[in-house]
């Protein structure tokens, strides 16, 4: 009798220990804890930079105005500017949100574009010339096809494509309103642009669909409603098909810029590195402007791209990419500039 009651209660025993050291993790340990691996940074600091209050961004588009009169305009109003010295004609608004900028006569009429400073840095780096045909290959909502149009005053050719009707519909409405006439709309799927336009075009945009991490903010009411691993792995698969499609369109010597708002590892530079290792005459080149004296106190918000993360090594090239690390300047980004040999 006392070896059964015995066994019992250490059955029992044994059953307790088990539940008291079980732990459930949340959903938003779980985000944390992926973004420390890949920023080698404590969770506490993870924590902290996805709580940041965001400013806003405006780009002057001169397509429709003069900056000086925009900038009389805005001061006028009591707005609080402040110049970015690498990107030319943008400002930080210190003292006003997004929501109330976009409220006023001078955005409704296109004389302004809000726009956070990572989108208008890879546009940058994308360099378009007036000559060139361009292909903005997922281009809805529009802020890098106007930044295009706006960049060339309109005389480049630029296809600027997305694959949802509804997205297109939004794209065209940017598009009128930001005096984008340079521009042609394409409903398709953007990986069927390579078959389509073989050695077309020579710059080619991917801003490609991702899990969006750089956008996420801790502080809203839940924030990760729309982020998943599962989400992550799922989109690796389009965005390899993305990029190669990117790349066929792309004429020899011509640029392609793969872009993402996701501090993914497998989103960003494993995707880069599947086209190098697929495509030998796909080189990644040095982004320069990074590098540059006006970029100056930026730079601290920029990091190489990683050679290496969970078991996974990238292509021995890949720290030529560039990642922006999430503060209330710049959203948190990806961006590989590839050309075409």
């Amino acid at each position: 009798m006392r070896r059964k009651g015995s066994s019992k209660n250490y059955k029992k025993s044994k059953s307790h220990r088990r539940d008291s050291t079980q732990r459930y993790y949340t959903k938003d340990d779980i985000f944390v804890s992926r973004m420390a691996s890949i920023l080698l940074m404590p969770k506490s600091k993870v924590v902290n930079i996805f709580n940041q209050k965001k400013i806003t961004t405006l780009r002057i588009n001169t397509l429709k105005t003069k900056p000086k009169e925009v900038l009389n305009s805005l001061k006028r109003r009591g707005y609080e500017l402040e110049q970015v010295p690498w990107a030319l004609n943008t400002y930080f608004v210190t003292n006003k949100n997004k929501s109330e900028i976009s409220q006023i006569e001078e955005y409704q009429k296109g004389f302004f574009y809000i726009q956070d400073l990572s989108s208008i840095l890879a546009t940058l780096i994308l360099e378009p010339n007036q000559n060139d045909r361009v292909l903005d290959i997922c281009a809805a909502p529009g802020s890098k096809t106007t930044h295009i149009a706006e960049i060339t005053d309109n005389k480049a050719t630029i296809f600027a494509n997305d694959s949802e009707v509804a997205r297109t519909n939004a794209l065209r409405n940017v598009i009128e309103q930001f005096g984008a006439t340079s521009v042609k709309i394409t409903l398709s799927d953007g990986r069927d642009f390579g078959k389509r336009y073989p050695d077309y075009f020579n710059k080619v945009l991917l801003d490609a669909p991702c899990s969006g991490e750089g956008r996420i903010t801790l502080r809203g009411s839940r924030p990760l409603r729309y982020w998943s691993i599962k989400k992550v792995k799922r989109l690796t698969t389009l965005q390899k098909e993305l990029i190669e499609s990117s790349f066929i369109t792309l004429k020899t010597g011509g640029t392609l810029v793969y872009t993402t708002c996701t501090l993914e590892p497998e989103e960003n530079e494993g995707v880069v590195t599947h086209l190098l290792n697929k495509h030998k005459n796909a080189k990644l080149q040095k982004i320069d402007i990074v590098e540059s004296k006006e970029f100056g106190d930026y730079r601290k918000h920029i990091t190489q791209g990683i050679k290496n993360w969970s078991g996974n090594t990238y292509h021995k090239e890949i720290t030529k990419s560039i990642r922006i690390i999430p503060s209330p300047e710049m959203m948190g980004f990806y961006i590989a500039k590839i050309i075409k040999k």
